[in-house]
């Protein structure tokens, strides 16, 4: 006849020879205290659960006391009797998936999507910033909360607004992903406070591209070199540039055929070379050749192939020491991640050259060069690929001196004077 568990009773079980010897309790029916060989006591409960019968343990004695372990055994067969099964349920939580294996899955079947860059950035963001936090946690433990702090952090201690912002962006996604996979019912992303971005439309004048031009002439690396000088005289994005194959270019009528595979919007964008463009690629064609017969080797089907024969991925290297060359940026601080000094062996603050415009500075600067030359927007979205009419209309602020000048020859037809005499006299008045 079972006898109430107590804490004697806890105290003096002895451990059985073989198997496990169970001491159950009168109060609470299936309550039990396990004792197993090797001395080993905790709590257990029986109980069936939708025609299943279930064992759960509660906790080990002393850890858990007799009271404490029956009242926690009361709770359980209460949500026994509201249909629950608390040992399925742990069973579930412990095989539920990780924010790594919502990784993993994300790679295999969302990241392939995008663009070769888009995917290096999203691959560097969850494995420098979200792993790290998020990887060894449960999918459906990640709240509101989690992702907001770390939104706060990236902002703050890292010091990268923007970055912040995308790599929220990022989750969101996968947390969407999650919800069809039924990994859990909302998103803990949405609803996160991003940080106010500035846009930046920077663009270079005629005696920056002129520096600019000669530091990539000298420059002692020319292949990223080159790669810097195509993108300037095309303003195709660094991707399209870096990832082109021979096969893309007809040299011979200059055109260039990006795949739809090779382009952001995912289409066929066919585009006009200038002369010199076409001089470069020729000549660089004629490098590759004369360099693979000498080597033996085939030549590479990469317009810019790297040490290892695959395209190149990086030219920020150089893209720094060319800005540096012509003038483009001024030295800073070096930060650590909080933002505070780094020092050298000698105590100095540490110093790096940081660029005052971007790579894909050189794209905008592309399209305010057609619009000086008289270029429409439509003409402007068709060389830069654009597909919607508003990603071209950030440009159309450009337009505003030669209206203007258009203007003053009216007004200069209407009152009789040149636009030369009609602009001086405006400028006198201002």
């Amino acid at each position: 006849m079972p006898e109430k568990l107590t804490e004697a009773a806890a105290r003096k079980a002895l451990p059985p020879v073989r198997g496990q010897s169970m001491l159950w309790d009168a109060e609470v029916k299936g309550f039990a205290l396990r004792v197993t060989p090797g001395g080993a006591k905790s709590f257990v409960l029986d109980y069936r659960a939708e025609g299943r019968q279930r064992r759960i343990t509660i906790g080990a004695w002393p850890d858990w006391t007799v009271a404490a372990a029956r009242q926690t055994a009361k709770d359980m067969k209460r949500e026994v009797d509201l249909g629950h099964d608390p040992m399925g349920e742990r069973q579930a939580q412990r095989e539920a998936p990780t924010v790594q294996e919502m990784w993993e899955r994300y790679a295999r079947e969302h990241l392939p999507k995008k663009a070769e860059r888009s995917q290096a950035d999203e691959r560097m963001m969850w494995e420098k910033i979200i792993l790290p936090r998020f990887g060894k946690m449960k999918v459906a433990q990640i709240t509101h909360d989690d992702v907001d702090a770390l939104h706060r952090d990236i902002t703050e201690i890292r010091g990268t607004p923007v970055r912040a912002n995308r790599t929220v962006e990022v989750l969101r996604k996968a947390f969407n992903l999650a919800i069809r996979w039924k990994w859990r019912d909302d998103n803990p992303a949405s609803g996160v406070r991003r940080n106010q971005e500035e846009k930046r439309n920077r663009y270079l004048n005629r005696t920056e591209i002129a520096a600019l031009a000669q530091a990539l002439n000298d420059h002692s690396e020319p292949m990223s070199a080159n790669a810097i000088k195509l993108l300037m005289l095309t303003g195709a994005r660094r991707g399209e540039v870096l990832g082109a194959t021979w096969e893309m270019f007809d040299l011979e009528n200059g055109v260039w055929t990006k795949p739809s595979a090779h382009t952001k919007q995912r289409k066929l964008h066919r585009v006009p070379l200038s002369g010199p463009a076409v001089q470069l690629l020729v000549e660089m064609k004629a490098a590759a050749k004369a360099k693979a017969e000498a080597e033996g080797v085939p030549p590479s089907p990469y317009v810019f192939p790297g040490p290892t024969g695959k395209p190149l991925t990086e030219i920020k290297r150089t893209w720094v020491s060319v800005c540096r060359r012509a003038g483009l940026g001024a030295e800073v601080p070096v930060l650590d991640a909080k933002g505070k000094p780094v020092l050298d062996r000698k105590g100095e603050p540490k110093t790096e050259f940081k660029p005052n415009v971007r790579i894909h500075d050189i794209r905008h600067s592309f399209a305010s060069i057609l619009v000086s030359a008289g270029a429409s927007l439509p003409l402007i979205g068709q060389m830069l690929g654009h597909t919607q009419v508003q990603t071209t209309q950030r440009y159309a602020h450009l337009f505003d001196d030669p209206l203007r000048k258009a203007a003053e020859t009216v007004g200069a037809f209407v009152l009789q004077r040149s636009p030369e005499e009609f602009s001086a006299n405006e400028a006198e008045q201002k």
